[in-house]
């Protein structure tokens, strides 16, 4: 079932404006379609996928900006830390393309999987706003629809943390948690705080669990009907288990001069993830029920919210 909400009222002149280093008269405020993410949700197998389809969705009307060109030849605004020139490719992009959708994803945006940014005490993304609101005024963004992937708590954080080993960041779960009250994480909250941005029209969310059947409705939502895309075939990803991390961890103690990505490559060659060599496995069952419980709770929080779309199975419809 698909939850529409009516989007909330624009109010006349607080809408940020372009940087005044533009001409508004040539590049007006825009309308975009913003994928946020969040990270571990299969962001970078849907990013793929609009990567694959930039062409035909071109011909649909539908111009695409993803990481490869947001972190390349069209970067984003700095979104932390000093001002920075105004984004003036990126916005140059926007206005050659002004006749089509413009769909935008970067989970960056929200900011990273490191343990400072990722959540801090009961708040996911605790500079998700901020930087939310300096993208949207860097490219004079007037009318956003935000798109966003939630995944059960701890089981996001399980593979976040994961992520962080993988990049050579080898912190036990204990100290990626220091600073986390895992318990009390909402994604309702971060929900709330994203709609709240100047510019941000409707917040539309849907449930990692149910990717890739979910899509369908996503991108009628994000694209329009009859512009959705076939995915690229997902590939399964085994993850790496705890010997092979501890592996790893032991070269580049002996060796820091290694290259991380290989030696990690290595490890799980050497120690693939099996039931011989299982993957990290920070929570009990009865920590990951209770937390599955909750997530249920938020979950339809966030669907009786104002000005959010929660986009949902028909088989979950009413759970």
């Amino acid at each position: 079932m698909v939850e529409h909400r009516s989007p909330k009222p624009r109010v006349g002149g607080s809408s940020p404006s372009a940087p005044a280093s533009l001409d508004a008269g040539d590049k007006p405020g825009v309308t975009l379609a913003i994928h946020v993410g969040a990270h571990k949700t299969a962001t970078s197998h849907l990013q793929h996928g609009f990567s694959k389809a930039r062409g035909i969705l071109r011909q649909k009307g539908v111009a695409y900006f993803g990481p490869e060109l947001l972190r390349g030849k069209l970067p984003m605004p700095r979104l932390a830390g000093k001002t920075t020139q105004p984004p003036t490719a990126l916005l140059d992009a926007f206005h050659r393309n002004r006749a089509c959708k413009l769909v935008l994803s970067e989970e960056n945006i929200l900011g990273t999987t490191r343990s400072d940014m990722v959540a801090k005490g009961a708040r996911f993304y605790p500079a998700a706003a901020p930087r939310l609101t300096r993208l949207m005024q860097a490219v004079g963004c007037q009318n956003a629809t935000i798109y966003l992937s939630i995944r059960a708590p701890l089981a996001f954080l399980t593979s976040a943390h994961g992520q962080q080993q993988n990049a050579g960041r080898f912190d036990p779960m204990e100290t990626y948690l220091a600073k986390i009250a895992p318990d009390a994480l909402r994604w309702s909250d971060l929900v709330s705080r994203l709609g709240a941005v100047p510019g941000v029209g409707r917040v539309v969310v849907w449930c990692y669990e149910d990717y890739p059947a979910i899509m369908p409705l996503v991108f009628d939502d994000m694209l329009g009907r009859g512009r959705g895309f076939e995915l690229p075939e997902r590939k399964r990803l085994v993850g790496t288990s705890a010997r092979a991390l501890e592996h790893a961890q032991a070269v580049l103690q002996a060796d820091p001069a290694r290259d991380v990505t290989e030696v990690i490559r290595e490890a799980r060659a050497l120690f693939p993830k099996s039931d011989e060599n299982p993957g990290p496995a920070p929570f009990d069952a009865d920590a990951l029920a209770a937390d599955l419980d909750r997530y249920t709770e938020d979950c339809a929080r966030i669907a009786s919210m104002a000005n959010v779309t929660f986009l949902r199975l028909p088989a979950a419809a009413g759970a």
